[in-house]
């Protein structure tokens, strides 16, 4: 059951989390239809929780599963994970760039008011 467990958390870091940060990524960059400034607040806060819960899990999983896999004492997913720090960085370094390409931030944005602006 443990291999199960620690096979859950590692595809969830492996698939999970870039699905979650390529979500946020296309909410960021898309011009919503949002006829009142709430709305635009509001999903401007779906898609900045969506980025933040990605960068979080990103460190989370990993380092959670590289410590219940040596506390199982399973040397198959304890492999798996001892490679996961460098999928870690990949993914912020990534983030990192997004960013940097960005024609505004990444985080705490708040779209326009209207059909198609942006």
């Amino acid at each position: 059951m443990r291999r199960v467990g620690l096979g859950v958390l590692f595809f969830a870091w492996l698939y999970g989390v870039p699905f979650l940060f390529v979500v946020g990524l296309v909410r960021r960059v898309s011009s919503p239809y949002v006829p009142t400034h709430a709305a635009a607040r509001a999903f401007g806060a779906t898609t900045e929780t969506l980025l933040t819960t990605a960068m979080v899990l990103n460190l989370a999983l990993p380092i959670a599963g590289a410590l219940l896999a040596r506390l199982a004492r399973d040397a198959y997913w304890a492999r798996h994970f001892a490679w996961s720090p460098a999928g870690v960085v990949l993914i912020y370094l990534v983030a990192a760039m997004a960013g940097s390409l960005a024609t505004g931030p990444l985080f705490s944005w708040t779209p326009p008011v209207g059909l198609g602006a942006g």
